[in-house]
């Protein structure tokens, strides 16, 4: 819909209207609009900060910082135009004046603004408002600023590393790539998850390029849809491919030959005092860096420190660093000693797995490290 503002400056509304993702513009846009067609308080800061938000989003299509942390209006302008091949090159060029006639301009707004403004830099309270002169010179003078970097901007391409632009924006370049681009494509599983594999080969790149992409990231960058959809399917039978996988785990450690048959052992201690005591600090250190706090309050002097170590003693057999029966009975046992501490499940069995493997590297060279006294 069109509004009063742009009528008298209509590069406003270009510029929101080019880059429509664009938030910040937008919300700059529509309050260039209200201010406006209300009474006009903060007019010509909110029109200044436009103007250099514009040119901050041509920067960032090129991947380029500011050109200081204070910059001025004038200097972004110069270093967007720049990027845009508009520079001034001191008399070489005939546009040298027009561009020197452009900054000078955003001198200018900038004064209007530090002078006219009512709310920069702080103002007396009974300063008069903008007069209606005011206001048409320093819309037209922003307008003109942005009328160039629009034009400036349509007629080259954005660094394609960085750019926002939307996939439309360069069917040109992507007719020139799927005209030349020869596919392959396959499916891995890695850890048990299905992977995409895609080769992508050109006459000028025999090597080629290969993607592997997990469905997930698919779905999430293409059609955000779909991956809700397939998130949703997919929760209830996590749910119970979990709760088999637990009962699968606990059976196989009771039903194991030899000393697992018996029932992993977890332990709730107040004080350990068995071999593995020289691990207690360093044990500590592991545990706070694992982020296992407990949550649960539990009989006053319990530690969860004490109890891993119990915990571990108890599980120990005979070369249990080379039987992974043994350590698989560990893992049950750690995650259960866990639990009891608040620690959510699937929090708990990650932690358990971490510890088996930190015992298995700490418990080496310990008095009856190998087991001897535990059940």
């Amino acid at each position: 819909m069109s509004t009063a503002l742009d009528s008298i400056a209509p590069h406003f509304r270009r510029v929101a209207d080019r880059w429509p993702d664009a938030q910040t513009l937008s919300n700059h846009y529509q309050a260039v609009v209200a201010s406006y067609q209300g009474n006009q308080h903060g007019l010509v800061e909110t029109v200044k900060s436009f103007v250099e938000s514009v040119c901050l989003t041509i920067l960032g299509e090129y991947g380029m910082p500011m050109p200081s942390s204070d910059a001025s209006m004038t200097m972004m302008l110069v270093e967007a135009l720049r990027l845009l091949g508009l520079q001034n090159t001191r008399g070489a060029s005939k546009l040298d004046r027009i561009l020197s006639a452009h900054n000078r301009l955003a001198d200018a707004l900038s004064e209007m603004r530090n002078v006219n403004g009512p709310i920069a830099h702080g103002k007396d309270g009974f300063l008069d408002s903008l007069t209606q002169n005011h206001v048409r010179t320093y819309l037209l003078t922003a307008d003109t600023l942005l009328s160039l970097l629009l034009a400036a901007f349509e007629g080259t391409e954005p660094d394609l590393q960085f750019t926002r632009e939307p996939y439309e924006r360069f069917n040109h370049l992507h007719n020139r790539v799927d005209s030349s681009v020869t596919v392959n494509s396959a499916i891995e599983y890695e850890d048990d998850s299905p992977v995409l594999v895609i080769s992508m080969k050109t006459g000028g790149l025999p090597d080629g390029i290969e993607l592997r992409i997990e469905p997930s990231r698919l779905l999430y960058a293409i059609d955000r849809t779909a991956y809700i959809e397939i998130l949703a399917a997919s929760t209830v039978q996590a749910a119970a491919s979990a709760t088999a996988g637990r009962k699968a785990e606990e059976m196989l450690v009771v039903s194991s030959p030899g000393p697992i048959e018996e029932e992993p052992a977890s332990e709730v201690n107040r004080t350990y005092t068995g071999y593995l005591s020289p691990l207690t600090e360093e044990l500590r250190r592991y545990v706070i860096s694992l982020d296992l706090s407990a949550t649960t309050p539990l009989p006053s002097g319990v530690s969860i420190i004490e109890s891993v170590l119990g915990t571990a003693e108890a599980n120990m057999g005979t070369d249990w660093k080379e039987r992974e029966s043994l350590q698989a009975r560990m893992k049950v046992a750690f995650r259960r000693t866990l639990t009891q501490f608040g620690i959510p499940e699937g929090k708990a069995k990650e932690g358990a797995e971490h510890l088996v493997a930190w015992f298995k590297i700490q418990a080496i060279g310990l008095p009856n490290g190998e087991g001897d006294s535990a059940r």
